[in-house]
């Protein structure tokens, strides 16, 4: 165990804490002082410059601090390698990732009691470390860094860092990374973690719900970029039965069916059944999709599917999916259904199969 790790909880909280109170102003001023030194870059980038380096300088620190309190430079060295990344597609060099990391930490040391200075500087240093590497090593494009980008994400959400969250799905996007790859690869990763997080009870009720709901904000970020697929496939209607709480899971999947080109209408869930006739009526769907995650919702799943069988025919096609049918993924065949999609892919590559 190394010396910062033996910094004792309420000091790393106290420390993180008074890191955090300084952000603004510790952003505000190193963001100027760099302008100062580059004055090349106030002609390239202006005062939108300005605003987005204040806005990166707070990230930075932001992220500082969570790293301070769990006692581990590796979360802001993953975070000083993700950063470097993502400031190098836009041209920016890491080298100046790591300049504005050391003028954060000479800023809180000023700003700090002296006992904390030696704990700043471990941090800051690590993250420099992982600048310098993440601009020798150009070889890590693809998968690898939507993982380091997934593990920034899932940091982000169980620290409560909503607007963190956000920038992180964002620039995932602004780099290249389609809608698809950071619902599959981001969102939906991080709430698989999240459940075998809670499973093990390493994380409570509150901290699920919180990083959940983090994850449903960043979902209405993303919305609005989905563009107009140049393909129509057909009339879908997402729902999940009357006692169906969890919602996440089917708002991914309506949100990434409509990038591929499906006319979906997402009911949410809790959806009494009367009104999942309705709405698949109205809509003149051609596939329903139900989501079930407890098993004590199975007999309204049975239910709702056979009423649709009596009511539309065989014509309309039916998938389910949900943590209920993960556990027995053969069950679909039993109640009536097409198909089961265990995650996102399985449910595009289902329906990309009848349409």
């Amino acid at each position: 165990m190394d010396k910062i790790e033996r910094v004792d909880i309420h000091e790393r909280t106290l420390i993180a804490r008074r890191i955090s109170e300084a952000k603004h102003a510790v952003a505000e001023s190193v963001t100027d002082e760099f302008f100062v030194r580059h004055p090349d870059w106030v002609a390239r980038y202006g005062d939108a410059g300005r605003v987005r380096g204040i806005e990166d300088a707070k990230y930075h620190i932001d992220f500082l601090a969570s790293a301070i309190e769990s006692g581990s430079t590796a979360p802001f060295e993953d975070y000083a390698r993700w950063s470097s990344r993502m400031l190098a597609s836009r041209g920016i060099d890491p080298v100046f990732v790591a300049e504005n990391f050391h003028q954060i930490g000479e800023s809180l040391n000023r700003v700090m009691a002296d006992d904390s200075a030696e704990t700043i500087l471990r941090f800051i240093e690590a993250g420099r470390a992982a600048c310098v590497d993440a601009a020798a090593d150009t070889r890590e494009t693809g998968a690898g860094e939507l993982e380091q980008t997934q593990r920034l994400f899932l940091e982000s959400i169980l620290q409560g860092r909503r607007q963190a969250a956000v920038t992180i799905a964002l620039e995932a996007l602004r780099s290249g990374c389609g809608i698809i790859d950071v619902y599959t690869e981001i969102l939906q990763e991080s709430q698989y973690q999240l459940g075998r997080l809670w499973e093990s009870n390493k994380i409570t009720v509150a901290e699920e719900h919180m990083a959940t709901a983090i994850t449903q904000f960043v979902m209405a970020q993303i919305y609005p970029r989905i563009e107009p697929a140049e393909r129509f496939r057909g009339r879908m209607v997402l729902t999940g039965v009357e006692g169906e709480m969890h919602q996440i899971g089917a708002n991914m999947v309506a949100d990434v069916l409509e990038v591929k080109g499906w006319d979906v209408r997402f009911l949410g869930t809790n959806m009494p059944h009367q009104g999942i006739l309705k709405a698949v009526k109205e809509h003149r769907a051609d596939v329903v999709g139900i989501s079930a995650t407890m098993l004590f919702n199975l007999p309204k799943v049975i239910e709702i599917i056979k009423d649709l069988r009596a009511t539309f025919g065989n014509e309309l096609k039916i998938i389910v999916g949900g943590a209920s049918f993960r556990q027995v993924p053969e069950m679909y065949l039993e109640i009536g259904a097409d198909g089961f999609a265990p995650d996102l892919k399985s449910t595009v590559d289902f329906l990309e199969s009848i349409s």
